[in-house]
């Protein structure tokens, strides 16, 4: 906060107010339904929270509302606010004359990039979880099966673990080997699915696996390709095992997001199509949600990736794509944190 100049900020989204004050929803327990967060005050001295409805609930008017928010506001001139309905937006700004209301990303977002020893334990955790799940079911790609009972023995096998809370539908879905046989994609694109169906796998089918679930209130991703009833292709998987050793070369302190593009289009090789299927990432962060920044490789530009400076507790997750028409695609997910002499693994895919 005192870096981006925010001398309070005023939370509604449910993420952000669960990592500001470590307040959580309640599961499936009505009668905890007074505990429910809602919004959060946070200054350097203390922090308010509002519930639905309990000790400190948060008025249903927005008048009300907007003057409990500014008394937990106090003298703060500078405040960061977020997910503001317009009506309260416009109260508040009212009701707080003398503040200038500005966004609170730059607080939030900056705050929840860098983890710590604590958080990169869930993580670890919830890791774990999604690829012992996924190991399990790998022995089911057999031709026969459809596309979507994997889906299911997925869920079922996270679910033997006790993890229930699904926020990335898994993707269990053949790679296309041409463009004709795929969805429509941005000119220049990879052709990629990312809808699992009813398709019945024959042999040699390139399944293609991207899963994400929620455990401990930290996020998973895990994803890989494997081959139904044939030895995979080498050629793809070393090609896109090539593009991961060379931007985990450039996983350290002090190194930008750039230069982790610029290393993925070298070791890709010129005159081929960047090795991510537009609108997705050569490599994103992940904590309490399942895509948050840094994001490299996406629209946002290069200058923004000059901006991402590498720091130690950073996670990110490299998730290259490499295609070849009539052979198919390879494609998987690592995980790794940022770490004073350059990276740790936090997972990767199977052998």
């Amino acid at each position: 906060m005192a870096d981006a100049g925010h001398e309070a900020l005023v939370l509604t989204a449910a993420g952000a107010v669960r990592y500001a004050t470590g307040v959580a929803p309640p599961h499936g327990d009505a009668s905890a339904e007074a505990a429910r967060p809602f919004a959060a005050v946070v200054r350097a001295d203390r922090i308010a929270l509002f519930g639905l409805d309990g000790a400190a609930p948060f008025p249903r008017d927005a008048t009300r509302a907007a003057g409990a928010l500014a008394d937990a506001v106090g003298d703060a001139r500078r405040v960061g606010v977020d997910r503001l309905p317009f009506a309260l937006g416009e109260t508040l700004a009212r009701a707080l004359p003398r503040a200038e209301l500005v966004g609170a990303e730059a607080s939030v977002l900056a705050a929840r990039a860098v983890k710590t020893a604590d958080e990169l334990a869930l993580l670890r955790a919830a890791q774990a979880a999604n690829e012992a799940a996924v190991a399990e079911i790998l022995p089911a790609i057999v031709p026969g099966v459809r596309e979507i009972d994997l889906t299911g023995r997925f869920l079922a096998a996270m679910a033997r673990r006790g993890v229930t809370a699904c926020h990335v539908e898994p993707i269990w879905c053949v790679v296309p080997r041409s463009a004709s046989d795929a969805p429509w994609t941005f000119p220049g694109g990879l052709p990629y699915r990312e809808l699992t169906s009813e398709r019945v796998l024959a042999a040699g089918d390139q399944v293609m696996i991207d899963t994400g679930m929620l455990h401990g209130g930290y996020m998973s991703d895990f994803g890989c390709t494997w081959t139904c009833g044939a030895a995979p292709d080498p050629g793809l998987r070393a090609r896109w095992e090539g593009i991961v050793d060379a931007v985990l070369a450039e996983c350290r302190p002090g190194r930008t997001g750039a230069a982790l593009h610029a290393a993925a289009l070298a070791a890709n090789g010129s005159g081929r199509p960047a090795p991510w299927p537009v609108p997705l990432y050569l490599a994103h962060g992940i904590g309490i949600g399942g895509v948050e920044p840094p994001f490299i490789g996406t629209d946002l530009g290069r200058a923004a990736e000059e901006s991402m400076v590498l720091v130690p507790g950073m996670v990110l997750v490299l998730e290259p794509y490499v295609w070849e028409a009539g052979a198919g695609g390879y494609r998987a997910e690592v995980m790794v944190a940022i770490t004073d002499g350059g990276y740790e693994r936090l997972s990767a895919p199977p052998p």
